[in-house]
């Protein structure tokens, strides 16, 4: 799959593949890291899904629900795409744990969406 062109308007942040713009991201994958710093109201999570990895970057209303949540975890994410020191990034808009059968059927989902857009 040839690599995605980052761009924004009026509506935000987008990925463009093939003339389709994304600007959210439903991205299931293990936790490699977690920071959570209560003094600034703010943290991050490194999501690897295997194909890559992300920052996920979250505020101070989702510490509740990544209160049991730790590295190793399998996690679903749907964040909002966001640009940090000109890499891409998500914004945290949800986040919940899986199971290796959701993990599993995602990744085949996964596949099958990267074949669609590769044509």
């Amino acid at each position: 799959m040839e690599k995605a062109e980052r761009g924004s308007d009026e509506n935000g942040n987008f990925l463009k593949f093939n003339n389709i713009k994304v600007y959210r991201l439903h991205l299931v994958g293990t936790v490699a890291a977690l920071e959570v710093n209560e003094e600034s109201g703010s943290g991050y999570l490194i999501l690897d899904d295997t194909f890559s990895t992300i920052l996920v970057h979250f505020q101070k209303q989702f510490f509740n629900q990544l209160s049991n949540i730790e590295r190793g975890d399998i996690v679903e994410v749907l964040g909002t795409i966001d640009v940090y020191n000109e890499s891409t990034t998500l914004s945290l808009n949800n986040i919940r744990r899986v199971d290796l059968e959701r993990y599993s059927y995602n990744k085949i989902e996964s596949i099958k969406n990267a074949k669609e857009l590769s044509r």
